[in-house]
């Protein structure tokens, strides 16, 4: 084989592996389907991070020598999503990190002595193969009787400003930070904006849950729902929909020009032949305490590999790739 080690996924998780495999001196490849933090790229301009990127106290860096909030004009505590990629750039060049860019995996197979994966720009071979695709892979929907194909509803991964529903009557489903945040977005040019979940809203500063509504937020959140800005069915999800009408668990009926889904992602990973990767009950795949799946040899990294609920975020899979590395070093 080629390379000891190939990656599928140019984002944080992908990147600091392949840092950490150069310093092994351990041959790797990574293959990126954009540039590098594609995903990132991707996202609405202007979001800011929720997680600290301060001395001290910071969740978003991938190592310590060279943190976020040492780049010159990072937002601090929360920086953007611009100073990340800029913070990703700079990591990429700083560590001659050699990510293939306009790479698209399409699907990968066990071969002898490792993995054949299949790309646009040809077949690709590897010892190991890791996955670091991350675990936003398909929009999920809420089930709900004729949300399917209605012109009316969105998800929040194709929005893209505000301004696009100026004057409009909006639906934000949801109750978490994604939902806050387009709530409060469109309270300022929507012509109305009602937040509806399927549970009780939920505030990091009482439950110290990452994944409840957490940073600026939630005090803008509470403040807008407080002056009526914003109004709230807490606990009142939308069960049918006819256009934009719309009736509620509570058995209320109301007309919305646009219904806007905040109800994350489904998992997903590039398909591999054979027997499969195994997944558990809510899709993601199972894997050893070191990272390895079903398929020995096959690796799972990034917010994809669930050690524990915190690893949807950077901080929380970042000590758990080093245990990838590790693994992949001993078996080498």
């Amino acid at each position: 084989m080629r390379n000891d080690v190939v990656i599928i996924g140019g984002g944080p998780a992908g990147l600091l592996l392949a840092s950490l495999l150069q310093q092994q001196g351990i041959r790797y490849r990574i293959l990126e389907r954009g540039k590098a933090a594609q995903s990132w790229r991707n996202m609405r301009q202007g979001m800011m991070l929720l997680s600290p990127s301060v001395p001290g106290t910071d969740w978003t860096s991938l190592t310590f020598d060279r943190p976020l909030w040492s780049i010159p004009g990072t937002k601090r505590p929360f920086p953007s999503r611009e100073d990340f990629l800029c913070y990703i750039e700079s990591f990429v060049r700083e560590n001659r990190i050699r990510v293939e860019d306009n790479t698209l995996a399409m699907r990968a197979r066990p071969a002898p002595g490792g993995f054949s994966i299949e790309t646009v720009k040809g077949e690709v071979e590897g010892r190991f193969l890791v996955i670091a695709t991350g675990g936003a892979f398909e929009p999920a929907f809420p089930d709900v009787h004729g949300i399917a194909e209605n012109p009316a509803v969105v998800h929040s991964a194709d929005f893209i400003d505000c301004m696009a529903y100026s004057g409009k009557r909006m639906l934000v489903v949801g109750g978490g930070n994604s939902a806050a945040e387009l709530a409060i977005g469109l309270a300022g040019t929507a012509a109305s904006v009602t937040l509806c979940t399927r549970n009780p809203l939920s505030y990091f500063s009482v439950s110290a849950q990452l994944d409840d509504v957490r940073g600026s937020s939630e005090s803008l959140l509470k403040e807008l729902i407080k002056f009526r800005i914003i109004k709230v069915r807490e606990a009142d999800p939308p069960l049918a929909l006819d256009g934009g009408s719309v009736r509620f668990a509570s058995g209320e009926t109301e007309s919305f020009d646009c219904v806007l889904c905040a109800t994350g992602y489904r998992p997903g990973w590039l398909p591999v032949e054979g027997d499969g990767v195994r997944a558990d009950a809510d899709g993601f795949p199972l894997i050893s305490p070191t990272g390895e799946s079903t398929v020995p040899g096959l690796y799972f990294i990034g917010s994809l590999a669930r050690f524990h609920r915190r690893c949807a975020f950077i901080h929380g899979f970042r000590n758990y790739v080093e245990k990838v590395l590790w693994d992949i070093t001993d078996k080498a």
